[in-house]
C-alpha cells in the first residue's frame, strides 16, 4: 500500500469521527488560547496600575526656611492626588499598617514628622537628607512591589526638583541681597580709600618713634648683661653661705645631744658620789670595828700559841719521863699533833699581828677616802648646776643656727630665682630689641603698603561697583529657577521601544504556547499507528508525520491570526511573522514526534523536561546576562532560544538578517529530529520484511 494511501485513508476515517475532530480542533486551538490570554493579560500592565490601592502617610510637621513657612509633605501629597499612576489613599499611620496586614495595599508611602526638617538643612554644615519610607507589599505581590520601586524613583526625581527650586529661589534671593550689599562696599571702600591716606601719616609718625624705641632697648641690653653677672656671683655666694650654715646647724644639733648627755652623767655622777661617801663612812666604821676585833684576836692568838707550845712541851717531858710511851703510837700521834697545833698556832698569831697592822693603815685610807668622797660629791653638784647653765645657752645657739640655715637657703633660692628671672628678661629685653628693629622695619613697609592700600581701595571701589551693577543683572525668573533645579532633560529615543510589554513577552509567550501544543498533540494522537488495518511502516511514518503537521500548520495560523488581528499586535512584516511561525511550529513538532516515537511515555517526559530548560534558559524574560552561568552555556543550544531571537527582530527590530538565521537553526533541529523519526519507521519495517521472506523459502 502506498504511503500517502495510508494517510488519506486516515484523514477520511478521522472526519467519520466527529468527537476526534473535535479533539483535532481543540488541540489547534490549544497554542492560540495559551499564546492569546497570556499576551493580552500581560498586554500593557503599567498602564494599568492606577488601579493597584496605595496608603499613603503625611506625618511632616513642616519648618521654616529662610523666614518662610516650608510643608514640602504637603506639597508632595498635592503632588500626588494630581497623579494618577496608582490609586493613592491618604490615610494615618494605623490604617496604613492594618491595610498592609490584610491585603488592601499593595505598598505604603510614609512621609516622616522631620521630613520639611531635614529639607531645609542642604546649607547647614552637616546636611540630613530628606527621607521617604517606602513598604511595598511583597507578600501580597512582589511584582506591584518592583513596579512601585521604579514608581518611587520618578517621584523622587520629582520632589528632588521641587526642594531644589525652592532652594534655588533663596539662593537668587541672596543673590539680589549681595547686589545690595556690593554697592554698600563700593562706598565703604571708597571711605577705605581716604582712611588709608590718614595711615599712611600717621604711619610715618610711629616709624619715628619706633626708632626711638629700638635704641632704647639695645641700651636696655647691655646693662641687664652686667645685671646678669652681678646676679651669677651673687647666686654662687649665696650657696657657699647656705651650705655653712646648714653645716653650722647640723653641728649645733650634734652639741646639743651631747651636752645633754653630759648633764645625764654629771647628775649620775653626783649621786654616785653621795652614794659613794655614804658607803665609805660606813666602810670607815666597819674598819675601826674591825680594828678593835683584831686587836682581841691578836691577844687571844698570842695565849693559844703560848698554851700550844706548852702542851707541846710537857708532852715531849712525858715522853722523857716515861720511856715506855716512846713505842705508843698513840702518844706519837698525839704528841705530832700537839707539835703542829703549836705551830699552827704560832702562824695564827703571826696573821694575826699582820691583820692589825693592816687594819690599821686600812682605817687610815678610809678616813682618807671619806674625805676625798666629800670633796668629789661638792665638785658634781657644781658641775651638774653649771651644764644646765650651759645646756640652755647652747639651745638658744642651735634654734638661731637653724634660723639662720633657713634664712641661708631661702636667700640662696631667691638668687636662684633672680638669676633665672634675668636670664627670661634678658631672653625677653633681646626678642625686644629684635622685635623693635623688625617692628621699625614693618611700619616703613606698613607706611609703603598703607599708600598701596589707598591706590587699591580706589581700585577696589571701582570693582564693587561694576559688580553690583553685574549681580542686579542676574535673572532670577520661574525660567532661570527650573534650569538650576532641573538642568538636564531627558529625552527618550524610540527608534528601538516598543510601545507595550505584551509587544516584548509575545516571542516568549507564542514560543512557549507553540511547543506545550505540540506536546498535547502527542498525548491525544497516536503517533505509532494508523486506523488502516496493514498499514506499512513507511505508510504509518508519512500518514503521522502529515497528520502533526497539518495540526502545527493550524496551530499556526490560529495563534498568528488572533494575535495579529485579535489583540492587533504591530510586527515589522505580517508575511513573515506567518513564515516564521509554521517554521517554529513545524520545528517544535519534529522534536516531540521523535521523542514520543521512540520512547512513548519516556519521550513525553523527556519534552516536558525540555520545555522546563527553555523556560528558564531560553532568555525570554530575563536578559541572558543575567542568568545563572550554566543556563548561559544551555542556552544556543535550545530550539526556543532560536524562536525568540528571531520572533524579536520580526516584532520589534525588524532584523530579517537575524530572522533568517534564527530559522537556518529551527530547520537543522526539524531535519535532524525527522530524519530520527523516519529511522525509527525504517527499523519496523526491515523487521516486517524479514519474517516475508522466511515464508517464501
Amino acid at each position: 500500500m502506498k504511503a500517502i494511501t495510508v494517510f488519506l485513508k486516515d484523514m477520511k476515517i478521522l472526519l467519520t469521527k466527529p468527537m476526534l475532530v473535535l479533539t483535532l480542533l481543540g488541540v489547534a486551538a490549544l497554542p492560540m488560547l495559551y499564546s492569546s490570554f497570556l499576551v493580552d493579560a500581560s498586554w500593557d500592565p503599567y498602564g494599568n496600575t492606577s488601579k493597584l490601592p496605595v496608603a499613603v502617610v503625611n506625618l511632616d510637621k513642616g519648618a521654616v526656611y529662610e523666614g518662610k513657612s516650608m510643608e514640602v509633605g504637603k506639597d508632595f501629597v498635592d503632588e500626588l492626588k494630581d497623579n494618577d499612576d496608582f490609586k493613592w489613599n491618604f490615610v494615618n499611620a494605623a490604617e496604613a499598617e492594618d491595610g498592609m496586614a490584610h491585603n488592601r495595599y499593595y505598598m505604603t508611602i510614609t512621609i516622616p514628622a522631620n521630613f520639611s526638617e531635614n529639607a531645609t538643612t542642604l546649607t547647614e554644615e552637616h546636611p540630613v537628607q530628606a527621607e521617604i519610607v517606602f513598604e511595598p507589599n511583597s507578600d501580597y505581590n512582589f511584582v506591584a512591589g518592583q513596579i512601585g520601586n521604579s514608581a518611587m524613583s520618578k517621584l523622587k526625581a520629582k520632589l528632588s526638583t521641587q526642594i531644589t527650586a525652592a532652594y534655588t529661589r533663596s539662593m537668587f534671593e541672596q543673590v539680589d541681597t549681595i547686589s545690595d550689599g556690593l554697592g554698600d562696599a563700593g562706598e565703604g571702600a571708597t571711605k577705605l580709600k581716604d582712611g588709608a591716606g590718614k595711615l599712611q601719616g600717621g604711619l610715618s609718625t610711629l616709624k619715628t618713634n619706633l626708632n626711638k624705641l629700638a635704641s632704647g632697648t639695645t641700651e636696655l641690653q647691655s646693662g641687664l648683661k652686667l645685671l646678669y653677672n652681678g646676679a651669677g656671683s651673687l647666686k654662687q655666694g649665696t650657696g657657699t653661705l647656705t651650705q655653712g650654715t646648714t653645716d653650722l646647724a647640723s653641728g649645733l644639733s650634734q652639741l646639743v645631744k651631747a651636752e645633754q648627755q653630759l648633764q645625764a652623767g654629771a647628775v649620775k655622777s653626783q649621786k654616785g658620789a653621795a652614794e659613794l661617801n655614804e658607803g665609805l663612812l660606813a666602810s670607815m666604821t666597819g674598819s675601826s670595828q674591825l680594828k678593835e676585833g683584831l686587836t682581841a684576836s691578836e691577844a687571844a692568838s698570842s695565849q693559844l700559841a703560848a698554851g700550844a707550845d706548852q702542851v707541846a712541851k710537857g708532852l715531849e717531858q712525858m715522853m722523857v719521863a716515861t720511856p715506855g710511851l716512846q713505842e705508843n703510837e698513840q702518844f706519837q700521834q698525839l704528841l705530832a699533833a700537839s707539835r703542829q697545833v703549836a705551830a699552827g698556832s704560832q702562824q695564827l698569831h703571826t696573821g694575826q699581828e699582820q691583820l692589825l697592822a693592816g687594819s690599821t693603815k686600812l682605817d687610815a685610807g678610809q678616813q682618807q677616802l671619806a674625805a676625798g668622797a666629800k670633796q668629789l660629791s661638792d665638785g658634781g653638784s657644781q658641775l651638774a648646776t653649771g651644764l644646765q647653765t650651759f645646756g640652755q645657752k647652747l639651745n638658744q645657739a642651735s634654734a638661731g643656727g637653724s634660723k639662720l640655715a633657713a634664712g641661708a637657703a631661702a636667700l640662696n633660692t631667691g638668687a636662684v630665682q633672680l638669676g633665672q628671672g634675668l636670664t627670661q628678661l634678658a631672653g625677653g629685653v633681646d626678642g625686644l630689641s629684635e622685635g623693635a628693629v623688625k617692628l621699625k622695619d614693618g611700619a616703613g613697609e606698613l607706611k609703603d603698603g598703607a599708600g598701596k592700600l589707598a591706590s587699591g581701595s580706589g581700585e577696589l571701589a571701582a570693582k564693587l561697583t561694576d559688580a553690583a551693577a553685574d549681580t542686579s543683572s542676574v535673572k532670577s525668573g520661574d525660567d532661570t529657577v527650573n534650569m538650576f533645579a532641573e538642568p538636564v532633560k531627558l529625552t527618550e529615543k524610540t527608534d528601538h521601544k516598543l510601545d507595550h510589554y505584551g509587544l516584548g513577552i509575545a516571542p516568549y509567550f507564542l514560543s512557549l504556547a507553540l511547543f506545550v501544543g505540540a506536546l498535547v498533540f502527542s498525548t491525544v494522537f497516536s503517533l505509532r499507528d494508523s486506523n488502516v488495518p496493514g498499514a506499512s511502516p513507511m505508510g504509518r511514518f508519512l500518514s503521522r508525520t502529515l497528520t502533526f503537521v497539518m495540526v502545527s500548520v493550524l496551530q499556526s495560523l490560529l495563534a498568528d491570526v488572533v494575535l495579529l488581528y485579535g489583540l492587533k499586535l504591530e510586527v515589522q512584516s505580517a508575511p513573515l511573522f506567518f513564515l516564521f511561525t509554521l517554521i517554529v511550529s513545524f520545528s517544535f513538532t519534529m522534536i516531540v514526534q521523535a521523542l514520543v516515537t521512540w520512547l512513548d511515555n519516556p519521550g513525553r517526559f523527556l519534552a516536558i523536561v525540555l520545555m522546563i530548560f527553555q523556560l528558564t534558559s531560553s532568555a525570554g524574560t530575563f536578559p541572558l546576562e543575567m542568568l545563572p552561568g550554566w543556563m548561559q552555556k544551555v542556552n544556543p543550544w535550545l530550539p526556543m532560544t532560536h524562536s525568540i531571537v528571531g520572533y524579536k527582530a520580526i516584532i520589534g527590530s525588524g532584523d530579517y538578517a537575524l530572522m533568517r538565521e534564527q530559522i537556518v537553526y529551527l530547520l537543522i533541529y526539524a531535519v535532524i529530529f525527522l530524519a530520527l523519526t523516519f529511522l525509527y519507521f525504517a527499523r519496523q519495517n526491515k523487521r516486517t520484511a524479514a519474517p516475508s521472506k522466511e515464508l517464501a523459502v
